[in-house]
This record gives C-alpha cells, structure tokens and sequence, in this order.
C-alpha cells in the first residue's frame, strides 16, 4: 500500500515539472539561446536562397576581383636531376560576394563567420606549372574554411605544398643561381569573368625557414594577361620568381678539393726518377681517380646537353691535363732509355734542349763543354819519327827504349796478349819481331794499343750519348712540369674566376 502511494506521488511531481517547463519556455523564448540564434539565422538567412554556382556579381558582364598573395614558409627541396621545386606556402585570397554581406546590427554584431568552402562559390586558382601527380594544383589542396565578412568580403587563407616544375641551368653548378617561377591563375575563367591582382610587390618571407642548401635571393611578384589561341580574351595570372643561389660549400668540400688534391700528384709525379718506373702507374691512378669524381657530378646533375657544368668543365681540364701528362712521361721515358747504337741524337736537339731549353729552365749541367763537342771527337795520332821515337798530339813524348824498359808497360802487354784481343799470327809476329830487333815488335805494340783505345775510346763515346740522352729526359721532365703547373693554375682560375674577371 505505501508502494502505490509514492509511486503516484512521483507521477504527480513529474508531470508538474514537465508542464512548468513548458509554460516557462512558451513565456520567455529568448532566455535559453540568445547568442546561438544570431548566427544559426544569419546562415540560415544567408544560405535560404544561394547557389554556389553563381559569380558573386550582380552584374554579369562585370568581372569577379581576386588579390592573390603568397607568404613562403620553407624551400623542401630542389631536385636538380628531376628539375622539380618543392615548397611549404601559405596561399591568401581576397574577393568580394555582395550576397553574403549582412548588417551587423539585425545579428548581434556578428563581424565574420567562417563557413565550409564547399558551400560557397571560390575562385578556381591553382597551379599552373604543378608536377605533383597525387594532387592537382590547388583547389583540393585547401582543407581550411572561408571567412565571409559582414561587408562581403571573403577572405581563404590555406596552407599548402607545392611542387612545380622549375628549369635548372647547370652552367655554373655548384656556384649556381636557379630562378624558379610559379604561375598562379584561374583555369577556367577568362579576363572577362575573373581578373587577378597581386596583393603586393614580391612574397611575404617573414615567416621563411633557412634552408641548408640554398640561400634566397628574393621571390618577386608579377602581374600577367595573357592570350591563348583557344579563348577571345586573356587570361589572368601571378607570376612569382624564386630567385635562390646554392650554397657551394658541401661541393666544395667533398668534390673540388678531392679533386685538386688529386691532381697535385700530376705534378708531384714530375719528381719521381724516371728510372723508378711509378710515373705511369701514378699518372694513370689519377686519370681513374678523376673518372669516378666525373661520374659523382654526372648522377647530380640532370641529364641535359644545354650546357656543361662548371664542376664538369674543371674534372674534364684536369682529366685532359692528366692525360697529356701521361704521354708526356712516355716522351720522356723514350729519352731516358734510348740507346745511341740505334738511336743517336740529332744535331736539333742537342742545340735546342741541351742548349737552350737547359738554360731556360736553370738545369745544372757540369758536362756543357763535353755536350758541345760533336760526335766525331777529335782522336789523337799517334806518330813516329826517323829515330824510333813516339809523338802524340796531346805533346806527350816517349821514346821506344823507354816504353819498353817500363814496368807498367811490361804489365800492361802482357794483359793484353793473354786477353782474346791477341791472334795467334799475331802472338807469333811478336816473338819474330823480338829476335829480329825492336822495331817490328814497337808497330805491333804500337797496333794493340791502338785497337785497345779505340774500344775504351768507343765506349766513352756511347757513354756520353747516353748522358747526353738522360740529361734531355730531366730537362724536358722540368720543362713538363713547369708547363702542367701553369696550365692546371690558368684552368682553375678561368673556369671558377670566369664570372669575377668578365665583371
């Protein structure tokens, strides 16, 4: 019993609260949603008769006015193999749309509302030059909302990442300056219907994060109409340059050092002896040293015959200096072993590099009066008189009875008689000229000594012209070296000084 007495009275309190309710939100509508019926009937209002579809002019053969400006957060990347720019923006449109305009005074002072782009009409800017295949060049790139203010005014700022395309000029790579443009406009509406205009003169860079392979120049902007075969009138849009230099010092680092470092030891192998036989063993180490320095450059830079690299330009120099200095060490090597028996020197160039080219390049040479000589040297005659004496042109003067009493000349005689040089008929002559008396033994002592001095005298001669061949080897060696070492220096210096000295 008491169970059903409160649970009636529960009913009864219930019900009376429900109908208290209602009579208190009949009474005073405006107590419980002020603020939310403001802007729930300014949409509502805005909205009840709107299409999307429709440029927001009344008058349809006036144009739709949009300010474009474009603020540059940070360069991604510049894929100079692909020629393709990446960049990090903020994109800023302005127009007018008199029909979302309201006053603000019937709304609760409501100034702005930001309302989903795709419930209002937007210009179709986008891209024009974009290579990035997953996206088209704008439109579906901007996820924030508009802002319509009360006077009409729309306002869509969007972040976005881009990827255009941007031609690169190798010319002067690694110390080169890339001028990368991109061209903002409408696709779809011509001059007559939508006309463009830059916020202001350049990007705004205020909010730009320093990239640590290129430092920017500036990113002026540029206003362009311009007339396509297909439509009647031009076509508006925002041209912005990115004018941005790379910084040279990882190349320089890692790729022109290296490769001047290398090619000092073209030089340095100037001073190795040609008898150690490691000059073209080095020369050829560096020549292959720089063919991999030249494919590194190759896999940076895109694959394009518009112009050499200046980094290339350097490696081919140097390769081509390499290589001249390899078949200048072949010259070189031929002096330095050749053999007078079948190569004797030429009269030119005794005169040319024994003379002058010795002189010119300061090379000490101790035997200049011996070089001078010519390869028939004088031989010293030997005479004899009526009384059986020995006259040499070097006013030497010895008598036979002398000559014979001498121990030297004992020992001497009978070295050579016991040597091969002696024939028999010979060894037999001079036991016949001995009994018979000294005269025939002296002319056929006199004859071995001749043919004794001829043979020292022929290998003195062959000695000297092969120090004479060894000598033009190390001054054509110097000459080699000093010529190489100005031309790697003016090479260098024209091709990375090329900008500074034409001004």
């Amino acid at each position: 019993m008491k169970n059903e007495t409160c649970r009636r009275m529960c009913t009864r309190v219930h019900v009376s609260l429900f109908y208290a309710a209602v009579i208190f939100a009949t009474c005073c509508p405006g107590i419980s949603a002020t603020v939310e019926t403001h802007e729930f009937r300014l949409l509502r209002n805005l909205f009840k008769n709107y299409n999307k579809e429709v440029r927001p002019v009344f008058n349809t053969s006036n144009p739709v006015h949009v300010k474009f400006s474009l603020s540059l957060i940070q360069i991604i990347s510049v894929n100079s193999k692909s020629q393709l720019l990446t960049l990090n923006v903020w994109i800023r449109q302005k127009w007018i749309n008199p029909m979302l305009g309201w006053n603000e005074s019937e709304y609760g002072g409501i100034k702005s509302v930001n309302v989903d782009p795709s419930k209002v009409w937007i210009p179709d800017v986008i891209l024009y030059n974009n290579a990035d295949d997953s996206n088209g060049g704008g439109l579906e790139k901007y996820k924030t909302a508009v802002i319509l203010a009360a006077d009409g005014t729309n306002e869509w700022n969007a972040p976005a990442s881009f990827t255009s395309t941007c031609k690169i000029n190798v010319a002067n790579f690694p110390f080169d300056k890339q001028n990368c443009s991109l061209k903002f406009g409408s696709w779809t509406f011509q001059g007559d219907r939508l006309t463009m205009e830059s916020d202001s003169d350049s990007a705004e860079l205020k909010l730009y994060i320093q990239n640590g392979e290129w430092n920017l120049i500036e990113m002026p902007a540029k206003l362009n109409k311009v007339f396509y075969n297909c439509c009647k009138y031009p076509y508006h849009d925002v041209t912005l340059n990115l004018i941005i230099k790379r910084k040279p010092l990882y190349y320089v680092f890692n790729l022109i050092l290296p490769c001047a470092l290398i090619s000092t030891l073209t030089l340095i192998k100037f001073f190795l002896p040609p008898e150690s036989g490691e000059k073209v063993g080095l020369g050829i180490t560096v020549l292959l040293a720089m063919t991999v320095f030249l494919l590194l450059v190759a896999e940076t830079l895109p694959a394009t015959s518009d112009d050499v690299p200046l980094l290339g330009q350097y490696f081919i120099a140097t390769m081509f200096v390499t290589a001249m200095s390899l078949v200048s060490t072949c010259t070189i090597l031929n002096f330095f072993h050749r053999s007078p028996s079948t190569s004797p020197m030429p009269q030119w160039v005794r005169v040319i590099i024994l003379g002058y080219m010795a002189k010119v390049f300061c090379f000490p040479n101790d035997k200049e009066e011996e070089i001078k000589v010519t390869p028939k040297t004088k031989r010293r005659k030997i005479e004899f008189d009526l009384n059986g004496d020995v006259v040499c042109d070097d006013d030497t003067y010895m008598t036979v009875q002398e000559l014979e009493s001498s121990a030297r000349f004992r020992d001497d005689m009978s070295v050579i008689y016991q040597s091969g040089r002696s024939t028999p008929s010979r060894r037999s002559a001079r036991s016949m000229s001995i009994v018979g008396g000294h005269c025939s033994f002296t002319e056929r002592l006199l004859e071995d000594i001749s043919i004794l001095a001829d043979d020292v005298r022929a290998r003195q001669e062959d000695d000297r012209q092969r120090e004479e061949w060894r000598i033009a080897a190390l001054i054509m060696d110097r000459m080699f070296f000093w010529l190489f070492l100005f031309i790697t220096s003016l090479s260098t210096f024209l091709i990375f000084f090329r900008e500074t000295v034409m001004g």
